[in-house]
Protein backbone atom coordinates (compact mmCIF):
# COMPACT_ATOMS: atom_id res chain seq x y z
CA UNK A 1 0.00 0.00 0.00
CA UNK A 2 1.43 3.37 -1.04
CA UNK A 3 1.58 6.17 1.55
CA UNK A 4 3.59 8.56 -0.62
CA UNK A 5 0.91 10.89 -1.97
CA UNK A 6 0.31 13.15 -4.95
CA UNK A 7 0.18 16.68 -3.55
CA UNK A 8 -1.75 17.88 -6.59
CA UNK A 9 -4.69 15.65 -5.62
CA UNK A 10 -4.97 15.67 -1.83
CA UNK A 11 -8.68 14.88 -1.63
CA UNK A 12 -8.34 12.09 -4.18
CA UNK A 13 -5.45 10.62 -2.21
CA UNK A 14 -7.45 10.79 1.02
CA UNK A 15 -10.33 8.97 -0.68
CA UNK A 16 -7.95 6.30 -2.04
CA UNK A 17 -6.27 5.67 1.29
CA UNK A 18 -9.53 5.74 3.27
CA UNK A 19 -11.16 3.15 1.03
CA UNK A 20 -8.14 0.87 1.31
CA UNK A 21 -7.72 1.17 5.08
CA UNK A 22 -11.39 1.05 6.05
CA UNK A 23 -12.58 -1.59 3.59
CA UNK A 24 -9.59 -3.71 2.58
CA UNK A 25 -7.01 -3.73 5.41
CA UNK A 26 -6.73 -5.09 8.94
CA UNK A 27 -4.27 -4.20 11.67
CA UNK A 28 -2.63 -7.33 13.05
CA UNK A 29 -1.14 -7.19 16.55
CA UNK A 30 0.17 -10.70 17.17
CA UNK A 31 -2.93 -12.93 17.48
CA UNK A 32 -5.40 -10.01 17.43
CA UNK A 33 -6.94 -8.46 14.32
CA UNK A 34 -8.49 -5.01 14.25
CA UNK A 35 -10.65 -3.41 11.57
CA UNK A 36 -10.36 0.36 11.16
CA UNK A 37 -13.65 2.24 11.63
CA UNK A 38 -12.61 5.89 11.94
CA UNK A 39 -9.58 7.76 10.61
CA UNK A 40 -8.57 11.40 10.10
CA UNK A 41 -6.18 12.85 7.54
CA UNK A 42 -3.65 15.63 8.03
CA UNK A 43 -1.25 16.91 5.40
CA UNK A 44 0.77 20.08 5.04
CA UNK A 45 2.55 21.46 1.98
CA UNK A 46 2.73 24.81 0.21
CA UNK A 47 -0.41 24.21 -1.86
CA UNK A 48 -2.33 22.52 0.98
CA UNK A 49 -1.62 24.51 4.13
CA UNK A 50 -3.40 22.40 6.72
CA UNK A 51 -1.66 23.86 9.77
CA UNK A 52 -3.46 21.43 12.10
CA UNK A 53 -0.90 18.86 10.92
CA UNK A 54 1.85 17.64 13.26
CA UNK A 55 5.32 18.34 11.88
CA UNK A 56 7.60 15.32 11.44
CA UNK A 57 10.51 14.05 9.36
CA UNK A 58 9.38 10.43 9.05
CA UNK A 59 9.28 8.50 5.80
CA UNK A 60 5.91 7.55 4.32
CA UNK A 61 4.25 4.48 5.80
CA UNK A 62 5.77 4.53 9.29
CA UNK A 63 3.96 4.25 12.60
CA UNK A 64 4.23 7.47 14.61
CA UNK A 65 3.18 7.50 18.27
CA UNK A 66 2.36 10.77 20.02
CA UNK A 67 0.29 12.32 22.83
CA UNK A 68 -2.99 11.96 20.94
CA UNK A 69 -2.54 8.33 19.85
CA UNK A 70 -0.82 7.08 16.71
CA UNK A 71 -0.60 7.80 12.98
CA UNK A 72 0.44 6.22 9.75
CA UNK A 73 2.83 8.77 8.26
CA UNK A 74 2.31 10.41 4.87
CA UNK A 75 4.85 12.11 2.62
CA UNK A 76 4.73 13.83 -0.74
CA UNK A 77 7.33 15.61 -2.84
CA UNK A 78 7.58 18.47 -0.34
CA UNK A 79 5.17 18.02 2.55
CA UNK A 80 4.35 15.78 5.51
CA UNK A 81 1.28 14.44 7.23
CA UNK A 82 -0.43 11.49 8.81
CA UNK A 83 -3.51 9.36 9.18
CA UNK A 84 -4.74 9.46 12.77
CA UNK A 85 -6.36 6.20 13.87
CA UNK A 86 -9.51 7.21 15.76
CA UNK A 87 -11.55 4.00 15.85
CA UNK A 88 -11.24 0.23 15.49
CA UNK A 89 -13.46 -2.83 15.65
CA UNK A 90 -12.26 -5.89 17.55
CA UNK A 91 -14.71 -8.79 17.42
CA UNK A 92 -18.01 -7.30 18.56
CA UNK A 93 -16.32 -4.40 20.36
CA UNK A 94 -15.99 -0.90 18.90
CA UNK A 95 -13.32 1.34 20.40
CA UNK A 96 -13.42 5.07 19.67
CA UNK A 97 -10.95 7.78 20.51
CA UNK A 98 -7.30 7.68 19.43
CA UNK A 99 -5.82 7.07 22.86
CA UNK A 100 -8.41 4.40 23.71
CA UNK A 101 -7.48 2.67 20.46
CA UNK A 102 -3.77 2.85 21.27
CA UNK A 103 -4.27 1.46 24.78
CA UNK A 104 -6.45 -1.36 23.43
CA UNK A 105 -4.02 -2.57 20.77
CA UNK A 106 -1.00 -2.34 23.11
CA UNK A 107 -2.68 -4.98 25.30
CA UNK A 108 -1.96 -7.53 22.58
CA UNK A 109 1.80 -7.09 22.44
CA UNK A 110 3.87 -9.97 23.77
CA UNK A 111 5.65 -10.04 27.12
CA UNK A 112 8.61 -7.73 27.57
CA UNK A 113 11.28 -10.38 26.85
CA UNK A 114 9.59 -11.62 23.67
CA UNK A 115 11.01 -9.85 20.61
CA UNK A 116 8.75 -11.61 18.11
CA UNK A 117 5.93 -9.07 17.99
CA UNK A 118 3.81 -8.76 14.85
CA UNK A 119 2.40 -5.30 14.23
CA UNK A 120 1.25 -4.27 10.77
CA UNK A 121 -1.34 -4.16 8.01
CA UNK A 122 -2.65 -7.15 6.08
CA UNK A 123 -5.25 -7.53 3.33
CA UNK A 124 -8.80 -8.70 4.03
CA UNK A 125 -11.79 -9.38 1.75
CA UNK A 126 -13.26 -6.03 0.71
CA UNK A 127 -16.09 -4.91 2.98
CA UNK A 128 -19.35 -3.50 1.65
CA UNK A 129 -19.79 -0.52 3.97
CA UNK A 130 -20.71 3.11 3.36
CA UNK A 131 -17.84 5.51 4.03
CA UNK A 132 -19.02 8.73 5.64
CA UNK A 133 -16.92 11.90 5.33
CA UNK A 134 -17.16 14.71 7.86
CA UNK A 135 -15.16 17.34 9.79
CA UNK A 136 -12.31 16.31 12.07
CA UNK A 137 -12.76 16.09 15.81
CA UNK A 138 -11.68 18.70 18.36
CA UNK A 139 -9.55 21.04 16.25
CA UNK A 140 -8.71 24.26 18.04
CA UNK A 141 -5.63 26.35 17.26
CA UNK A 142 -3.51 25.60 14.19
CA UNK A 143 0.27 25.33 14.48
CA UNK A 144 1.44 28.95 14.42
CA UNK A 145 4.82 27.86 13.02
CA UNK A 146 3.13 26.72 9.81
CA UNK A 147 1.87 29.43 7.42
CA UNK A 148 -1.81 28.84 6.68
CA UNK A 149 -3.85 30.63 4.04
CA UNK A 150 -7.27 29.50 5.31
CA UNK A 151 -7.46 27.97 8.81
CA UNK A 152 -11.27 28.05 8.87
CA UNK A 153 -11.44 25.97 5.71
CA UNK A 154 -9.15 23.29 7.12
CA UNK A 155 -10.93 23.33 10.48
CA UNK A 156 -14.19 22.27 8.79
CA UNK A 157 -12.86 20.25 5.83
CA UNK A 158 -14.27 16.72 5.43
CA UNK A 159 -11.04 14.91 6.26
CA UNK A 160 -12.54 12.41 8.72
CA UNK A 161 -13.72 9.05 7.34
CA UNK A 162 -16.05 6.71 9.24
CA UNK A 163 -17.71 3.34 8.70
CA UNK A 164 -20.29 1.50 10.86
CA UNK A 165 -21.07 4.53 13.08
CA UNK A 166 -24.38 2.97 14.20
CA UNK A 167 -22.36 0.47 16.25
CA UNK A 168 -20.29 3.03 18.14
CA UNK A 169 -20.69 3.66 21.86
CA UNK A 170 -22.42 7.07 21.98
CA UNK A 171 -20.51 7.96 25.14
CA UNK A 172 -17.23 7.60 23.23
CA UNK A 173 -18.52 9.00 19.93
CA UNK A 174 -19.42 12.65 20.42
CA UNK A 175 -21.46 14.84 18.10
CA UNK A 176 -23.05 12.12 15.98
CA UNK A 177 -26.24 14.10 15.33
CA UNK A 178 -24.25 17.21 14.41
CA UNK A 179 -22.32 15.13 11.90
CA UNK A 180 -25.52 13.61 10.51
CA UNK A 181 -27.14 17.02 10.03
CA UNK A 182 -24.11 18.14 8.05
CA UNK A 183 -24.81 15.58 5.31
CA UNK A 184 -27.93 17.50 4.20
CA UNK A 185 -29.28 14.18 2.92
CA UNK A 186 -32.03 12.55 4.98
CA UNK A 187 -31.26 9.00 3.86
CA UNK A 188 -27.53 9.37 4.48
CA UNK A 189 -28.17 10.96 7.88
CA UNK A 190 -30.47 8.13 8.93
CA UNK A 191 -28.00 5.50 7.68
CA UNK A 192 -25.24 7.20 9.67
CA UNK A 193 -27.24 7.31 12.90
CA UNK A 194 -29.32 4.16 12.54
CA UNK A 195 -32.48 6.08 13.42
CA UNK A 196 -34.68 8.92 12.15
CA UNK A 197 -33.27 12.39 12.69
CA UNK A 198 -35.60 15.33 13.26
CA UNK A 199 -34.02 18.29 11.49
Amino acid sequence: MEFHIDEESIQGEYNRLAEALLLQKELVVNNARFNFTEIEFYYYCEIHQDAFTHEHNELAGNWRFHNQGFDITLRGDSGFGGILIRGVEYGNEFINGPRRVLFKIMNYLNQVHDLDNQFGLVNKPKEDSTIFKTFRHGLKTPNLNLPCDSPDYYRTASYRFIIKPQSFDRKQFEGSEKIAKGFKDKNLSEEFLGYHLSI
